[in-house]
C-alpha cells in the first residue's frame, strides 16, 4: 500500500464518520425539539 492509498483511506473514513454523526444528530433533534415543547407547555 502506497503513502496516497492509506491518506485517501484515512479521508474516506473520516469523511463516512463525519456524515454518520450528522445524520445521528438530525435524527436526535426532533426528539429534543418535542419533549422541549411539551416541558414548555406543561
Amino acid at each position: 500500500m502506497t503513502g496516497w492509498s492509506f491518506f485517501f483511506i484515512l479521508v474516506g473514513v473520516a469523511f463516512l464518520t463525519y456524515q454518520l454523526f450528522r445524520i445521528i444528530d438530525a435524527i436526535e433533534r426532533p426528539a429534543r425539539r418535542t419533549s422541549h415543547r411539551r416541558a414548555m407547555a406543561r
